[in-house]
């Protein structure tokens, strides 16, 4: 049974009580008196001891410590603070006349929020008779965090382009990618208890998602598939970029979540020397799939289009966040019901209810919503049956007046 102190006021109380039995012609009421002031010296004194030792025994937990404490547990478990930021990373696609220089120094800008991205390489653009030609640069964003990422075809803008190169560039097909933000103190407790709950063995799954985990500070989540090419073989799953979704859908910035070829090559080097010699080790990118919507609604206030006091986006805009946030949330392979893994129809609803329900008491929620129905996600059922290398990312999402 956890340890309850009183408060310094209750200390307080019980001095004057104690007092007044040794010595009953003091008024202990008498709130200028010195009695009175010494009872509220000693019940803070107390106190501060009492809270310090609560404060000293959450410090042996690592869900509950302090963040000092937290560095000693991540340094005792893996040699290290918390995982660092990383930088976006992947190709531009470029155009100007044969034969122009794209040099390290040349940047590029991303207009929306003023990302700067650097090339990584030297690039000529190929020679050529006719008109101009088209080059990829490889770039790294300058600076690191998950804000950093952008999807393909996102529009750049290059600063003081050189000779010979038009000014508007765009990003390829596979997105700038692999951009995290430092590890928050939660999460950094979440994985010291994952440690301890799950200390590395001989090849169980939790080995796997540690290791993948551990390969490179921009891995930012694994899943694990046996036997996928055969007996012996093992197939890991990583996922890169956003670490926190919630802030990137309310900032309305890009959500990345597979890794480039250069990550994965870095990851697999690594479980090609920690994991069990009797396994095959495969790293492989998840494959993304779009998830159509339809939400059924009822607005406690207005209609669709209407925008609140103190907001900028419409109800249906709401609601529609709430959507892509539910979906963005569930992992690769799906959440697991029995031996399958789903887009979960209900869990889409739940994430609508906390955050919009009119009966909402959740902070930072819109109470907006006397009832909501997700209509079924596939022809056959509610939910939506997910391949075990498949992420679900959304795609029109429909919402409908009751």
């Amino acid at each position: 049974m956890a340890q309850t102190f009183k408060t310094p006021s209750q200390i307080a109380d019980d001095y004057l009580t104690m007092l007044q039995a040794l010595k009953p012609d003091v008024n202990i009421s008498q709130q200028d008196s010195d009695w009175w002031i010494r009872s509220r010296v000693v019940g803070g004194l107390a106190g501060g001891v009492y809270a310090d030792q609560r404060l000293i025994a959450n410090d042996a937990f690592p869900d509950r410590a302090r963040e000092d404490a937290v560095l000693r547990f991540l340094n005792l478990y893996f040699n290290g603070g918390y995982i660092a930021a990383t930088q976006a990373q992947g190709n531009v696609v470029v155009t100007g006349d044969p034969g122009t220089t794209i040099s390290q120094l040349v940047q590029f800008s991303y207009a929306p929020n003023g990302n700067t991205y650097q090339a990584t390489e030297t690039v000529v653009l190929p020679a050529a008779t006719g008109g101009q030609v088209t080059g990829v640069v490889p770039v790294q964003s300058v600076a690191a965090g998950q804000s950093q990422n952008l999807l393909p075809y996102a529009q750049l803008q290059v600063s003081s382009p050189p000779a010979g190169l038009n000014p508007t560039a765009t990003v390829d097909q596979n997105g700038l990618a692999d951009a995290r933000d430092q590890e928050t103190v939660d999460q950094a407790r979440a994985r010291i208890v994952q440690r301890i709950r799950q200390p590395l063995s001989v090849g169980r799954v939790s080995d796997y998602i540690q290791y993948a985990e551990e390969a490179d500070p921009s891995v930012v989540s694994a899943s694990v598939q046996r036997f996928p090419f055969g007996l012996g073989t093992v197939a890991v799953y990583i996922t890169s970029g956003t670490t926190n979704i919630d802030e990137a859908i309310d900032n309305g910035d890009p959500i990345s979540v597979i890794p480039s070829d250069e990550l994965v090559a870095t990851v697999q080097a690594f479980l090609n020397i920690n994991s069990p010699v009797t396994d095959c080790v495969t790293v492989l990118k998840p494959s993304a799939v779009t998830q159509d919507v339809t939400v059924q609604v009822k607005y406690a206030n207005g209609v669709g289009s209407t925008i609140l006091s103190g907001q900028t986006l419409t109800q249906d805009e709401l609601v529609q966040r709430e959507v892509m946030r539910a979906i963005y949330k569930t992992p690769v392979g799906g959440r697991q019901l029995g031996g399958s893994g789903y887009i979960v129809c209900s869990e889409i609803e739940q994430t609508i209810d906390v955050m919009l329900s009119s009966e909402s008491v959740e902070t930072g929620s819109v109470p907006i919503l006397l009832d909501r129905q997700v209509l079924p996600l596939t022809v056959s059922g509610y939910n939506r049956a997910l391949l075990p290398n498949e992420v679900p990312t959304p795609g029109t999402i429909t919402v409908v007046s009751m």
